[in-house]
């Protein structure tokens, strides 16, 4: 048995498998050169993990002979038995060995350590006679390279066999910083997966790392250097690999090393041997740093250090020679529909002419399919000329848009990313159209009317459309994508595309933005109809990416238009591509986290539709104003129903900043002003909210919502008759969505309950019941908190009612309405008398802490005495008597 070398790492993981591998009567463990095995194999036999006495042969070149190898295994099994009367006799066959096995007493172990080197010799045939005869209480270890011609396909059949490989052999990156530890250097996690990676687990690779760190190399040097022309690394796989090799197998290895995979054929093209899938074949077996990709054996890559060794001996060939081996490479890799491999042999080849022609065939798939970093990564190795002259420029800003890193408009300097500062926006639009675009209630504008108007007909290409589109579609710009929209289908129809771009990929790609774009106007139905259609034109051509993009923008519409149901079952087909593609935090997943949200969160599903709303949060792209918007909508208002009214304002704020980015109006504008108003009611700032509402007059017949917040100004304005009145009309003629619709009848019952109208109040609830349970919007009667469980209860209680459904809204609610407040959240109709000073609110703010009251005084910089003043007021305004209550009572009225 061979000694061990100082620094040999334990490796329990191996040793744990090897033992187990010890129920089948075989175990191979095979591997290229410097790959652990000898050294895993005498370390695992000398620990406590082996079961089993070892009888060992290490096998030279002379043992082809079986006078000589034969002897040398009895010698073998005679020292493990360690019996004196057990003294070897001669032998030159297979049989007498097989009988010495049968006759051992205890289990035992015989190791066979390179036994690749009887490969083809007169050993082979006995060795495969002795595998298929193993005695009973013999276990037998193959080590090698690789393994001589042994009848082992049947035995695995037979579960006789244990196979132990390379990719097994492989250092995991713990035990990488492990050996480099024995070996007497620490390293951070960092650089010991960086030499993991790099070697891919190869021992030997590791330990020449491990010197060099020892002669003092700093760490982050050697990361810069090592590789397969280190020095050390070169010297050992010349050594023990290519000088082992025929000089026309090494001559192989270095005209196909141009290749980072190659399959037979590719490499006949770049050698001219036709035998060329079967020397790689015979290389993946034989382990000369060869690996097939799949039990197939169609693709073969070498070892990442031998493949850079290779690559440094290039020049042997000659400069033209490499050129014209990428050139060939790129052919053959075009040929085979694979741009991103015939991109980088001809960069390699630095013929930029060819490697920009590739890219501008490839771009719209690539663009499809969802690979915006790869596609902008491979753009900027051009040259900016080449680039520009190929209209790849164009290309790139398109992905900038769909990736989030360019600027909408050029004069958003902040969100312009590097080279998008020369494209020239659009001219102005007409904003009669903008307007009449975001209101689906008007009679739909023909888009031929809409796209002429805009004045944008000119010669178009394909990628400065695709960026038209993108910009049009990130800004709200209804008429600018109809334009953009219109000219992409007339070139996809006029037959002038390049034949590799398909008319209804370039199809399916408009439909999509003009969809999205549609439905942020507020046309829900057209967005509906051209999502479908591209959704189908994306399912013929299987682009995935873009049929997600769909998928989560039809649930997004859907929703929008009370179908929770059906959208939540569109929902199902999107998510799954979702899982299976690792598309989860992409942008075209974006709209579908939101839309799940959404849904859930009108469902009163607060938990679930917070963490859809993170995922879209850190899914959607900076410059995607209309989902952004929406979003701190959502967030905002699961926050006012929670009773965190100040952060739910403050959220409310930031997506009025955010919708102004947006160049027409915007779908959810009205619900977003609104629900300002009303949180600045809740508060206490009456005057705050009457500001906003100001520039929007009283319409019951316009946007339910701002009707809505209306009343409850006006509410709070004790004009209980007037905002009652609003109501009644807007409940029966406003335009909104079905929570909108349902919180104005809550809120007119409320109303009509204050006012004593009993009977009416409870058919008013009972008609919201109606309107909401259907598609279960449970979230509209959250919003107003207990008051509401009165009205609910009794509602229930008419013919009709749907109780499951009114059960339901009162499960949810009991999580969120205090039990001690009779109130409950209800400041959309109970307000102060008197309304809090601003100084009041710091104060207020103040005591819903641990802090004392001169710790506080001193935080405001006021005296003691001046704070006392200030609390008499406050808890005179609020009818309260102590601290305490005085939190309570203002957690009760959303004031905090």
């Amino acid at each position: 048995m061979p000694d061990l070398p100082g620094g040999v790492v334990a490796r329990p993981r191996l040793f744990r498998l090897l033992s187990d591998a010890l129920a089948c009567p075989i175990v191979t463990v095979t591997g290229p050169a410097g790959w652990g095995k000898t050294q895993l194999l005498a370390s695992w036999v000398r620990s406590p993990h082996c079961p089993l006495k070892a009888a060992w042969l290490s096998v030279e070149r002379s043992d082809g002979d079986p006078r000589v190898f034969w002897p040398a295994v009895m010698a073998a099994v005679s020292r493990s038995r360690q019996d004196p009367r057990d003294a070897p006799q001669p032998v030159d066959s297979v049989s007498p060995v097989l009988e010495a096995l049968l006759s051992v007493e205890q289990p035992l172990l015989l190791i066979l350590d390179d036994v690749h080197l009887v490969e083809g010799s007169a050993v082979e045939s006995e060795l495969a006679r002795l595998v298929r005869m193993l005695p009973p209480r013999v276990r037998v270890v193959l080590s090698g390279q690789y393994l001589p011609t042994l009848p082992l396909a049947k035995l695995r059949v037979e579960r006789r066999v244990f196979s132990i490989t390379g990719k097994d052999l492989a250092f995991t990156t713990a035990e990488s910083a492990a050996m480099l530890a024995e070996s007497g250097v620490e390293v951070s996690e960092h650089v010991a997966e960086t030499l993991r990676d790099r070697t891919e687990g190869w021992s030997a690779g590791l330990r020449l790392a491990a010197l060099s760190l020892i002669d003092g190399l700093p760490p982050e040097e050697l990361l810069n250097h090592f590789g397969g022309d280190h020095i050390e690394v070169a010297d050992y796989l010349m050594s023990e690999v290519l000088s082992r090799l025929p000089v026309d197998v090494e001559d192989f290895l270095l005209r196909t090393s141009v290749c980072d995979r190659l399959t037979g054929e590719l490499a006949a093209e770049l050698t001219g041997r036709q035998d060329s899938a079967e020397l790689l074949k015979w290389m993946a077996r034989h382990n000369v740093f060869t690996t097939a990709d799949g039990p197939r054996q169609t693709w073969f890559r070498y070892h990442a250090m031998l493949g850079e060794l290779l690559r440094s001996r290039l020049d042997q060939l000659g400069a033209a020679t490499v050129q014209r081996l990428h050139l060939t490479a790129s052919s053959w890799f075009s040929a085979h529909r694979m741009p991103v491999e015939a991109f980088e042999q001809a960069v390699r080849a630095e013929h930029w002419t060819s490697a920009a022609a590739i890219l501008k065939d490839a771009w719209l798939a690539m663009y499809l399919d969802g690979k915006l970093v790869q596609l902008r990564e491979l753009i900027d190795r051009l040259p900016h000329a080449i680039a520009a002259e190929s209209e790849l420029d164009d290309v790139r800003s398109a992905v900038g848009l769909a990736v989030g890193d360019a600027s909408v408009s050029p004069g958003e300097g902040e969100l312009t990313g590097a080279g998008f500062d020369s494209y020239h926006a659009a001219a102005p639009l007409p904003p009669l159209h903008v307007e009449a675009a975001a209101r689906e209630s008007l009679d739909p504008i023909p888009l031929e009317e809409m796209a002429a108007a805009s004045g944008r007909w000119h010669r178009p290409t394909l990628p400065k459309l695709v960026v038209d589109l993108e910009r049009a579609r990130l800004g709200g710009d209804l008429v600018a994508a109809v334009a953009a929209a219109q000219q992409l289908v007339r070139l996809a129809d006029s037959g002038d595309l390049e034949h590799v771009v398909h008319a209804s990929d370039v199809r399916a790609l408009t439909l999509q933005q003009l969809g999205m774009t549609e439905y942020w106007a507020g046309r829900r139905a057209d967005a509906e109809a051209h999502l479908r259609e591209a959704l189908a034109e994306a399912a013929d051509n299987s682009r995935a990416y873009v049929q997600l993009g769909c998928l989560g923008q039809l649930v997004l519409v859907l929703t929008a238009q009370n179908r929770l149901t059906e959208a939540m079952k569109e929902s199902e087909a999107a998510l799954a591509l979702v899982h299976e593609q690792g598309w989860e935090f992409t942008g075209a997943a974006a709209p579908l986290w939101y839309a799940l949200g959404w849904a859930t969160f009108v469902r009163g599903e607060l938990d679930v539709a917070e963490q859809h709303l993170e995922g879209a949060a850190v899914a959607v792209r900076r410059q995607d104003a209309a989902i952004s918007t929406t979003l701190l909508l959502a967030r905002g208002m699961i926050n006012q129903i929670r009773g965190r009214t100040r952060d739910a304002l403050g959220l409310l704020e930031e997506a009025c900043r955010v919708m102004s980015r947006l160049r027409a109006r915007y779908v959810f504008g009205d619900y977003i002003i609104g629900e300002q108003a009303r949180l600045r009611v809740a508060i206490g700032d009456i005057s705050g909210a009457r500001a906003i509402l100001e520039h929007y007059p009283q319409d019951p017949a316009g946007p339910i919502h701002l009707s809505i917040a209306w009343a409850e100004l006006l509410s709070g304005e004790k004009k209980t008759q007037e905002a009652t009145g609003i109501l009644e009309l807007a409940t029966r003629t406003g335009q909104g969505l079905v929570d909108q619709h349902t919180q104005a009848l809550i809120l007119l019952a409320l109303l009509r309950d204050h006012a004593g109208d009993d009977k009416r109040a409870v058919d008013t609830i009972a008609e919201a019941v109606a309107l909401a349970a259907p598609e279960q919007f449970v979230q509209p009667f959250l919003v107003f908190g207990r008051p509401i469980e009165r009205l609910l209860r009794a509602a229930s209680r008419l013919p009709g009612a749907d109780h499951a459904f009114v059960e339901r809204v009162l499960a949810r609610a009991e999580v969120l309405w205090p039990v001690a407040t009779p109130s409950g959240r209800t400041g959309r109709t109970e307000v102060l008398d008197q309304q809090l000073t601003a100084r009041e609110l710091q104060v207020l703010g103040s005591l819903d802490s641990l802090a004392s009251l001169p710790e506080i005084s001193a935080s405001l910089f006021v005296s003691v005495n001046t704070l006392k003043a200030h609390l008499r007021s406050l808890y005179r305004k609020l009818g309260v008597g102590s601290r305490r209550e005085a939190v309570t009572k203002a957690r009760s009225l959303g004031i905090i």
